[in-house]
């Protein structure tokens, strides 16, 4: 949210004010979190934090999902990190988000060593100070020191986030990105909707040395083209098979060999494309900060009124700024990511061939609609829920969700959502009616339930 400099102050009296991504939107920062994404080939951010002097906690304790690095620019900032908790003693926590949210972190607990955290350091920074703080390490803050309470003692301090786990750059989401792709389930750790956190669970209940690896980071190099990409693929993919078969393996035999080169390959594609686009997002800041030198340049001559127009908001200005010119790059974040998710749910058939009962790519415009099938329905450009009411001569009535009809529509305007039950063995004599297969699944999942059904079927002998 755009703050003036008089709610900033208003904030400060009641903790520490935030600025996420500052880097992005203000150009003197834009180059110093370029650099940071340049020397570790990794999307990077930059944050900026405020706190006025005298307060007893700026940030209660916490766990964060990023590797930081603190760099203290005026003031003085206490800074208590400790070890990080056990996951086992409380699996349904997420590691990197302790103390957030419903999750209570309180500071006796740390200090008193229960789940096993340790205290690592205590010190207070100072302006040129620099702090390094891995992901899942618990810490908590304060600005109580012999500093006078007034705005130029305010402590003031950038942090550095190597966001690896949140670009799913870990073994951890890899191997839930490859058995989602070869449809095989995650018996092990479960967790198998998209909105379940993958960090909570059975993960954390893993031997410490499995944990340990899963949640490890890929490696430095991983995204850098300056380097051997290719053989950081074949060095990824062979740690990833290593730590999936230790997890279990059950699984990890379950899925197609090629499976685990194709993910990574995948994820560093993916990573490459933010990557670039955080430094196209920078280079951006950084071109933005240059303009406005010269501008104050060329009109530095001039004053009065003269100077007021050719310094006045312009449309062209208007664009320019980071409100708007850092939104297009944070739309343009998300597509590798959704990318990512529509490659896992595809799924492949590794097994080489073509599946007789393999469903189409466009299945849910193509396949059979009968009477009461729940849908969704082209009304006006826009799809809405609806149910099938009348086929008749390939076209379809539906009644919507609120009520509305509509008649004589096209296949090309209704969209299955579950696929129908398909019989695996076309004399088996199914007339098409059978249970429709739970929604959410894999093509290979969907195939797997097909046959379960077809075995039960056997056995009661229809």
């Amino acid at each position: 949210a755009r703050m003036t400099l008089e709610e900033v102050n208003a904030a400060l009296e009641k903790g520490t004010v935030i600025f996420n991504t500052a880097g992005s939107h203000i150009p003197k920062l834009a180059g110093a979190t370029l650099a940071c994404t340049d020397a570790a080939a990794l999307p990077c951010a930059l944050n900026v934090y405020v706190t006025a002097a005298g307060q007893r906690t700026s940030a209660p304790p916490h766990t964060d999902r990023q590797d930081v690095i603190v760099v203290q620019t005026q003031g003085k900032k206490r800074w208590r990190v400790y070890s990080p908790p056990d996951p086992a003693m409380k699996p349904s926590a997420d590691m990197y988000a302790r103390g957030k949210g419903d999750d209570n972190l309180p500071l006796y607990s740390l200090e008193e060593g229960q789940y096993g955290c340790k205290k690592l350091l205590d010190v207070t920074l100072e302006a040129g100070d620099i702090l390094f703080i891995p992901a899942a390490f618990p810490h908590t803050t304060d600005t109580v020191s012999d500093l006078e309470d007034v705005p130029e003692n305010a402590s003031i301090h950038l942090t550095f986030n190597f966001d690896t786990h949140v670009w799913d750059l870990n073994y951890l989401s890899a191997r839930r990105l490859a058995l989602r792709r070869a449809g095989v389930a995650d018996s092990a750790l479960g967790q198998q909707n998209e909105q379940d956190s993958q960090y909570i669970g059975e993960v954390n209940t893993l031997p410490k040395d499995i944990r340990d690896d899963l949640l490890s980071n890929l490696p430095l190099d991983f995204l850098d083209d300056t380097k051997d990409l290719a053989g950081a693929v074949e060095t990824v993919t062979a740690e990833l098979e290593r730590i999936c078969k230790a997890v279990d393996e059950e699984s990890y035999n379950a899925a197609p060999p090629s499976i685990w080169k194709e993910t990574v390959e995948k994820l560093q594609s993916q990573g490459m494309q933010l990557f670039d686009i955080h430094r196209d997002m920078y280079l951006a800041a950084i071109d933005e900060g240059r303009e406005r030198k010269s501008e104050e340049a060329m009109t530095a001559h001039l004053t009065g009124d003269a100077l007021a127009r050719a310094r006045a908001m312009t449309p062209e200005k208007m664009q320019r700024l980071s409100l708007f010119r850092v939104q297009k790059y944070m739309e343009e974040i998300t597509v590798p990511m959704k990318s990512l998710l529509d490659w896992a749910r595809e799924g492949s058939n590794s097994s080489g061939g073509e599946d007789a009962n393999a469903l189409p790519d466009n299945w849910a415009f193509t396949l059979p609609v009968k009477v009461g099938d729940q849908v969704e329905a082209d009304l006006g450009g826009a799809f809405f829920p609806a149910s099938v009411t009348k086929v008749s001569s390939g076209s379809y009535d539906v009644n919507f969700f609120d009520g509305d009809s509509m008649d004589d529509l096209s296949r090309e305007s209704i969209k299955l959502l579950t696929p129908p039950a398909l019989s695996i063995n076309s004399s088996s004599g199914s007339d098409g009616d059978g249970e429709a297969p739970p929604p959410g699944l894999t093509k290979k999942e969907i195939k797997r339930w097909m046959k379960k059904q077809e075995k039960a079927t056997a056995k009661k002998g229809f």
